[in-house]
């Protein structure tokens, strides 16, 4: 059964889906997202951007900031993705040839923050005079309507160029998936260090007790050489911590592009991941829902050069509606 999706961002046929079960406990004050053995079903929606066949457009390229859908959005059929831009980033484009085309996100390795303070030497992190780490960013955003307790499926085409540089700081976000203002709560990212810039590490964050939120924490790397398209499928299920409720999980797969090697399961974890507490998000904007953002995000690196392309992006309730590959 198919219905519309109400009123959101970019095309949505909503594909109805089966909740995990949570029967929680609270453990701790201000818990906001407890829910009910009996809980229904929640619907997910479905998005899609950099498919073949379809018209793409970025719209107002100039215009592409901090806020976000100010400039730099993608118009893909009856879809729109808004875009976001901060730094060095620059607006989401379109490149290669009418038969193969990419949403490429790259950085202006000319750009410098006015007063910028190295923050860091070691890890080459800089920061404002207020104390704020830099960042970078070049990216395209789903709504806030992907819903927690619910498998979400992702996939994806995704390539990192020739002449990338080496990511320092936290590592550079290729993926993110977004509560409220406050830290992702999962992702995709480039491996910080030298020799490391082609290996993705796949991450979660959270508020689960004794639990080390720190970047730098993956939960599996895989490379993907250079130059080379590489789909993913990633399975969410997100569940924040609750005292004896069950984890959520995540589960990856992968293929080379091309390649005439069969799909590849790197792992499918159970994890707490997500926030149960609305301290954690700032200006109360607290959510019991996600939003994924895709393209680039890192620490500020004067002088450096970064890009990633995507195609192929899809979001939806199954494997099989996802999937860049083997789709029939």
């Amino acid at each position: 059964m198919q219905i519309s999706a109400p009123g959101r961002l970019a095309r949505k046929t909503m594909a109805l889906t089966v909740a995990v079960t949570l029967s929680a406990t609270v453990g701790f004050a201000a818990v906001t997202n407890t829910r009910t053995a009996s809980a229904a079903a929640a619907a997910v929606p479905s998005y899609s951007a950099g498919i073949a066949g379809e018209a793409w457009t970025i719209e107002n390229a100039a215009a592409c900031s901090t806020t976000l859908g100010a400039g730099g959005n993608l118009r893909e059929g009856d879809g729109w993705f808004p875009g976001k831009c901060q730094g060095a980033g620059q607006a989401p484009q379109i490149t290669g040839t009418s038969d193969a085309r990419a949403l490429t996100f790259r950085t202006d390795k000319d750009f410098e923050y006015e007063g910028a303070i190295v923050e860091d030497p070691a890890k080459n992190t800089w920061k404002d005079a207020a104390g704020n780490t830099l960042r970078d960013r070049s990216e395209l955003a789903t709504g806030w309507d992907l819903p927690f307790h619910t498998d979400v499926w992702v996939g994806f085409d995704v390539r990192i160029p020739a002449g990338v540089d080496d990511v320092t700081g936290s590592g550079a976000y290729l993926l993110q998936l977004w509560q409220c203002t406050a830290n992702p709560i999962g992702g995709v990212r480039i491996q910080s260090g030298a020799g490391n810039g082609h290996n993705l590490q796949f991450v979660r964050r959270g508020e689960e007790p004794g639990m080390d939120e720190e970047y730098h924490k993956a939960l599996a790397t895989k490379s993907i050489g250079t130059n080379e398209w590489h789909s993913f499928v990633i399975k969410y299920n997100v569940e924040p911590y609750h005292d004896g409720a069950p984890k959520g999980r995540i589960a990856v797969y992968h293929k080379t592009v091309g390649a005439t090697t069969v799909e590849e399961k790197l792992f499918e974890r159970e994890e707490y991941f997500g926030y149960a507490t609305r301290s954690r998000c700032a200006d109360d904007s607290f959510k019991n829902e996600f939003r994924i953002k895709f393209g680039m995000y890192k620490d500020y690196q004067p002088g450096a050069t970064f890009r990633s392309d995507f195609r192929n992006v899809r979001i939806g309730g199954s494997k099989a509606a996802v999937q860049p590959y083997n789709r029939g």
